[in-house]
C-alpha cells in the first residue's frame, strides 16, 4: 500500500509540470477555452450524471457530499482521446488529441466518512483559424490574411470530503486551486509587404474555486433506493496576467525568422464564473441498478480588465442549462460463475446550452454515451471504457458544426487501509 501512494504522489507531481494539448475545437478560441466538467470517466459514460449517485468502491467528482459513502482506498487515473470533425457546410477538417483527464485518490474516514484528492482538467484551448481583413469601407480584403492559433488551458488541484451527519444524510465541501497557460498567437499577413506581423501573448491563469454539496440516500421496500443531491458552486474569479509581444518578421508553420521586436506589454484581468446550482434525483435496486437525472444552471459568465481582449471583446454570454439523465447496470455482481454478470454496464445523455452566443446563436452540446466497467482480478481493480458522441454548434451565419468522438479509458484501484493483523 504503500509503495501504491508513493506512486500516485509521483504521478501527481509529474503531470502537473506536463503540458498537454487538450482541445482541438474552433469554440474553444473564447475566453479561457471550453469548461470541462468535474466528472470522473463512470460518470461521463451516464450523460454527466453523478450529483444523486453514491459508490463505495468508485470516486464521485459531482457531489463531494456522496463521498461519505467511500468505503475503500480507491485510487483513479482517467484520459480521454477526442476525435473532432469541424463542418462550415463546405469544408471539413478532422484531428485527434489524447490528454489526461484527472488523477485523484479517495480515503474513507471511519464508515461516515471519505475525502478525495487530485488533479484535473478545468479548462482547454486548441484551435486553429483563417480569416481576411477588412477595407476602409468594411468589405472583405483579400490581400490581407490572419491566422488565429491557440493551445493550453487550466488544470484543478482539489481536495474535498464528505461527512453522513444522520442516517442517509451528509453534507460536503470541496475546494480547488486553478492554475494553467495559455498561449494565443495572431498573424498578419499582407501581399503587399515584405514581412509579416505576429502577436503572441501567454496568459498566466490562477484563482480558486469552492463547492459546497448534500447527498441524502433512503431505502424504500424491495430493496429500492431513493436519492437527491445539490451542490452550490460559489462565485468565483481567474485572475488572468497577459504576457504580449509584437513581431515583425517572416512566419511560416516551420519558420519565425523575426526582424523586429517590440517591448513586451502586460495586461491583467479576470475571469468570473457566477454562482452554479445542480439538482439530481436517483432511484434504483440496491447493487444492481440505478437511474438518475441531473439539471444545471447559472447565470453568464463575465470578463473583465484588459487581458485576453482578442478573445473576449465583443463576445455575449447567456445563462447557462445543462440538463443530463443515465445510470448503471450491473446483472449480478457477486457472481461466481459468470463474468459477463460482474461488467456494469452505463449509458446516458446530456443537453448542454454552453452559455456562449454568437451572432445570435446560442451555442448548444447535445451528446449521447455508454460504456462498460470490467473487473480486473479478485480484488476491487476495474477497467472503465466508454465512448461519447455529441454535437457542438451549428452551421448557420459563420459558425461551425463540431462533431466529436470522445473514448475515455479509467483504471479505479481499491484497496482497503488500516486492516487488522491477524496472527495465528
Amino acid at each position: 500500500m504503500i509503495q501504491k501512494t508513493i506512486l500516485f504522489f509521483a504521478l501527481l507531481f509529474t503531470v502537473t509540470l506536463v503540458a498537454q494539448k487538450q482541445q482541438a475545437s474552433p469554440y474553444s478560441f473564447f475566453g479561457i477555452g471550453n469548461n470541462f466538467l468535474s466528472k470522473t470517466v463512470e460518470e461521463s459514460m451516464m450523460g454527466g450524471v453523478g450529483a444523486a449517485i453514491s459508490d463505495p468502491v468508485h470516486l464521485n467528482f459531482s457531489n463531494p457530499a456522496a463521498q461519505s459513502k467511500l468505503r475503500f482506498t480507491t485510487y483513479a487515473l482517467g484520459v480521454v482521446n477526442t476525435l473532432t470533425q469541424v463542418s462550415d457546410g463546405a469544408n471539413e477538417q478532422r484531428s485527434s488529441i489524447f490528454s489526461l483527464s484527472y488523477l485523484a485518490i479517495g480515503v474513507p474516514m471511519g464508515t461516515k466518512g471519505g475525502f478525495t484528492a487530485g488533479l484535473r482538467a478545468r479548462t482547454g484551448v486548441g484551435y486553429n483559424l483563417f480569416g481576411n481583413g477588412e477595407d476602409e469601407l468594411g468589405e472583405v480584403d483579400p490581400t490581407v490574411d490572419y491566422t488565429f492559433e491557440g493551445s493550453g488551458g487550466a488544470s484543478s488541484l482539489f481536495v474535498g470530503g464528505g461527512y453522513e451527519l444522520f442516517k442517509g444524510f451528509s453534507l460536503g465541501a470541496e475546494a480547488a486551486f486553478i492554475f494553467g497557460e495559455i498561449e494565443n498567437v495572431v498573424t498578419e499577413e499582407q501581399a503587399s509587404i515584405v514581412y509579416d506581423t505576429r502577436e503572441k501573448s501567454s496568459a498566466d491563469l490562477r484563482g480558486f474555486e469552492t463547492k459546497l454539496g448534500m447527498y441524502y440516500e433512503g431505502t424504500l421496500k424491495e430493496s429500492k433506493v431513493f436519492s437527491l443531491g445539490l451542490t452550490v458552486g460559489m462565485n468565483s474569479d481567474i485572475d488572468i496576467t497577459e504576457t504580449s509581444t509584437f513581431y515583425k518578421g517572416v512566419f511560416s508553420s516551420s519558420l519565425e525568422n523575426i526582424k523586429n521586436t517590440l517591448e513586451p506589454a502586460v495586461y491583467y484581468g479576470t475571469a468570473n464564473t457566477p454562482l452554479q446550482t445542480t439538482f439530481a434525483i436517483g432511484y434504483g435496486k440496491t447493487s444492481v441498478w440505478q437511474s438518475s437525472v441531473e439539471v444545471s444552471f447559472h447565470k453568464p459568465q463575465s470578463f473583465e480588465g484588459d487581458a485576453l481582449k482578442n478573445n473576449t471583446e465583443g463576445i455575449v454570454y447567456g445563462n447557462y442549462q445543462r440538463l443530463s439523465a443515465g445510470g448503471y447496470y450491473i446483472p449480478k455482481y457477486n457472481s461466481l460463475t459468470s463474468y459477463f454478470h460482474r461488467i456494469i454496464y452505463r449509458a446516458g445523455v446530456k443537453y448542454e446550452n454552453t452559455g456562449l452566443v454568437l451572432n445570435g446563436t446560442e451555442i448548444t452540446d447535445i451528446g449521447i454515451s455508454f460504456g462498460v466497467g470490467l473487473p480486473l482480478g479478485k480484488g476491487l481493480t476495474d477497467l472503465n471504457i466508454g465512448a461519447e458522441y455529441g454535437v457542438k454548434g451549428e452551421v448557420v451565419g459563420n459558425l461551425v458544426e463540431e462533431e466529436y468522438f470522445n473514448v475515455r479509458l479509467s483504471l479505479s484501484l481499491g484497496d482497503k487501509w488500516f486492516r487488522k493483523r491477524k496472527i495465528d
